[in-house]
């Protein structure tokens, strides 16, 4: 049986220093990226999660899911739970947007410790409205896609099946 993964205690640090990952660089086995995109002129807001089967096919700001947990190199526990936020506005509506690591456990030699996923937080004019995890290792379906429309309350989901 797994213990539960505690989490109140690490720091939680929202950086920019996260580096952006160019969309144009083959993406290697095994990195698995969280983006984002802006589009003014469709009026939506895409966000998505992209395996190296499954790439990003247009610009956006990209995010490698490793690079949000931070492992202790000595211990292999988790020191460090990174996010980025960034905003959006589309006509009327200003969104928020906060992806946040989430590692797959305590310990990076655990099951499933070495996987990070991601969990994303929208707010549109200061009322949230998604909060959940994209990618996670113990989840059987993971989120593919979120899409945002202009006049729109909920996010069309697509959802990848495992």
């Amino acid at each position: 049986m797994m213990a539960p993964l505690l989490l109140a205690s690490l720091p939680l640090h929202c950086l920019a220093g996260v580096p952006n990952y160019d969309f144009r660089q083959p993406q290697k086995d095994g990195v698995v990226l969280v983006g984002m995109e802006c589009h003014h002129k469709n009026l939506t807001l895409e966000l998505g999660v992209f395996y190296p089967n499954d790439p990003p096919t247009k610009r956006m700001d990209l995010w490698k899911t490793d690079d949000l947990v931070k492992f202790n190199p000595e211990t292999s526990m988790v020191q460090e739970i990174l996010s980025v936020e960034k905003r959006c506005t589309l006509a009327t509506d200003r969104y928020k947007v906060q992806l946040k690591g989430v590692p797959g456990a305590a310990n990076a030699m655990s099951r499933c410790g070495a996987s990070t996923g991601v969990h994303a937080s929208v707010w549109k004019n200061d009322q949230i409205i998604f909060d959940e995890d994209l990618e996670r290792c113990s989840r059987d379906s993971n989120i593919k896609k979120l899409l945002f429309k202009q006049g729109a309350d909920l996010p069309a989901i697509e959802r990848r099946d495992n």
